[in-house]
């Protein structure tokens, strides 16, 4: 037996401060004599004369404002009264500060964003409902966003043995992930809906047998205590428990009122309770199994096969802050979702293994992978007004990768060393990546496969290595008795690739494409061939002993894309070309051309301009590239 175990424990701690600086000007602006909202006329300052009546002149009236700071601190700055304007471009640069500001003042205008600082930049350490009541010291809100401290531990214990002529390796792992952070009761909603045993406890009426206790209750208008329908995670009923396809049979294109726990919410009020909207992450445990075995099926043949579970914390689109859900209605979509699980991955394998000779193997094998739980965007529908609906993402993807592989492994014989493989693969899903349906989330959640963008139908790997030994094992060419190649080599490597999979377009538009052309990721790009070459020679600096080794400078001369191939690996979705979209020659660009009013000069400049933006060398694959270096060892 070899048994092997250990555990882990980590905790991140992430924080990060955005700020626009060039619209502080503005902001400066709008605020410096907002508190100023018109004339006092029960204030009279003074008076005028005006085709000999007198008339008199009024004060100007001020107001308080809640949680606005800059009008009270400029005027403190340059000593103007709270009635009097104050011109903000009249002003030092140098004698001003951010901490003019209030939080709100920063945050309501969307040029500030921040997480595990307050909003002045400085590190604090608050929690998360902290965010909806600290203040300062004159009672001004101070919006401290805590920061973002995932928790992530694993335990494994792994075996390795053998029973007969069968070697087996078997173990399990557990991970534990922990975002640390609140999350939102429910995505249809804000704020905490009423149960159906709620509502039908406090207001009566017959509850549908179909209809369970904690499922959320909608009626038919602001206050009304009429239901309009039920819902069950994401499963609709009508109000009689009859189970709807969708909301939009209940709903049609109309608003939609859910009944919620408190009357007329407001996450943005000083007695808003985060309790109402918001519960702790749920930490999910995920068990690994692992078993792989093999086993001789002759004297020159090795069978051999293993079973995988993988899981994958959620590697983007987390990050929620209270900030965040504070300005919900005005945040752009897509929204990051704290909420979402981490991706897993069942991997199948099986195959085997035949010697041919003393030297020489080829290696047979079959795989089958499993995505499940792959991040994706998701549009919810059917939310209450003025949100209405919005974007984030969750974990909806599903995906299959499945494949052959041929290898032939030559190894060491005389100076050369030799590794070939091909491999044919079938990579299809409901998306490629968490925002690959966006433009499509308004449909609905996904549910056709189809070829994934990283999927590559044919693969070829080639790897030579040609070496010289030292010593007695040198059989290279001598000058002057010294063996001028000893312990050097050249290693070539080449990879061929199919082509993979993008979405054509029917028409053409500037520097892309509109609408699809067959299928989604229907259409594939050009293979792709790639030679890389190494040459490189040990020199020993220092001899060892005494228990050292030796001191040995490896030095080398490397070249990528020996070839200098343009390898394309991205076109334009009309033309399928690297280099041309299409646009200028079609009818579509040719009225926008002549719609213009632009001189004759200016028109050739814009098609000159235009074609140098289409050659993006994004397109390609880099060029040859040159390197020479040396890796030392002591």
């Amino acid at each position: 037996h070899n048994i092997q175990f250990g555990v882990w424990y980590e905790q991140r701690t992430n924080r990060g401060y955005d700020l626009n600086p060039r619209s502080l000007w503005t902001i400066a602006r709008q605020q410096a004599n907002s508190n100023i909202i018109g004339v006092d006329t029960t204030k009279i300052v003074g008076d005028t004369m005006i085709f000999g009546f007198p008339i008199p002149i009024y004060g100007k009236l001020t107001i308080e404002q809640e949680d606005l700071l800059f009008y009270q601190r400029v005027r403190e700055l340059t000593g103007t009264p709270l009635d009097e304007y104050v011109n903000v471009d009249g002003l030092d640069p140098s004698t001003l500060s951010l901490d003019l500001f209030s939080a709100k003042e920063l945050t309501n205008q969307n040029i500030l964003d921040y997480w595990g600082y307050d909003y002045l930049g400085n590190p604090i350490d608050v929690s998360f409902d902290d965010f909806f009541t600290a203040t300062d010291a004159n009672g001004i809100r101070t919006f401290p966003v805590a920061a973002n401290r995932p928790i992530y531990g694993a335990a494994y214990i792994q075996d390795r043995f053998q029973l007969k002529d069968i070697i087996i390796r078997v173990g399990v792992r557990v991970d534990r992930y922990d975002a640390n952070t609140k999350v939102l009761k429910d995505p249809y909603a804000l704020y905490e809906i009423m149960s159906a045993k709620d509502f039908h406890d406090q207001y009566g009426g017959e509850r549908p047998e179909t209809i369970g206790d904690d499922f959320s209750v909608y009626v038919e208008s602001e206050g009304s205590t009429k239901v309009k329908a039920y819902r069950d995670g994401d499963t609709w009923y009508f109000a009689n428990g009859t189970q709807a396809n969708d909301g939009k049979f209940i709903f049609g294109g109309g608003l939609v009122f859910p009944k919620y726990t408190v009357e007329d919410p407001n996450i943005q009020s000083r007695d808003f309770d985060p309790g109402i909207s918001f519960k702790d992450y749920e930490p999910q445990v995920n068990i690994m199994p692992r078993l792989a075995f093999s086993f001789p099926i002759s004297d020159d043949a090795n069978f051999f096969a293993h079973y995988d579970v993988l899981v994958q914390r959620p590697p983007s689109n987390t990050l929620a802050t209270p900030l965040d859900y504070f300005y919900f209605l005005t945040k752009s979509d897509p929204r990051n979702n704290p909420n979402l699980k981490p991706e897993r991955t069942v991997d199948y394998e099986v195959g085997f293994q035949q010697k041919l000779n003393q030297n020489s193997a080829i290696k047979l094998a079959a795989y089958y992978k499993e995505l499940r739980d792959m991040i994706q965007v998701r549009q919810y529908l059917y939310v209450a007004a003025p949100i209405n609906s919005y974007q984030t993402y969750d974990n909806l993807d599903f995906g299959t990768v499945k494949g052959f592989t041929f290898q032939y492994d030559l190894r060491r014989t005389g100076n050369i060393t030799f590794l070939a493989s091909y491999t044919l693969q079938f990579a299809d899903g409901t998306g490629s990546d968490a925002n690959s349906n966006r433009s499509r989330a308004n449909q609905g959640v996904q549910r056709v496969l189809y070829p994934l963008n990283f999927d590559e139908r044919h693969r070829i790997n080639v790897s030579m290595d040609y070496r010289y030994g030292s010593g007695k094992e040198y059989n290279g060419p001598r000058v002057a008795g010294m063996d001028i190649f000893a312990n050097a080599g050249l290693n070539l490597q080449a990879f061929m690739v199919s082509g993979r999979p993008y979405t054509a377009a029917v028409l053409p538009n500037v520097l892309d494409g509109d609408g699809v052309k067959g299928a989604i990721n229907g259409a594939r790009l050009p293979w792709t061939l790639t030679m890389n070459l190494r040459i490189d020679k040990d020199f020993i600096l220092r001899e060892g002993g005494n228990g050292k080794s030796d001191m040995v400078a490896n030095v080398y001369f490397r070249i990528s894309n020996l070839l200098n191939r343009k390898n394309i690996i991205n076109v334009y979705p009309f033309t399928g070309s690297p280099a041309d979209d299409g646009y200028l020659a079609s009818s579509r660009g040719q009225d926008s051309i002549e719609s213009t009013t632009f001189s004759p000069e200016a028109t050739a400049s814009y098609l000159a301009s235009y074609q140098w933006a289409m050659l993006n060398p994004d397109n390609y694959a880099l060029p040859r590239r040159m390197y020479i270096g040396a890796v030392f060892s002591f």
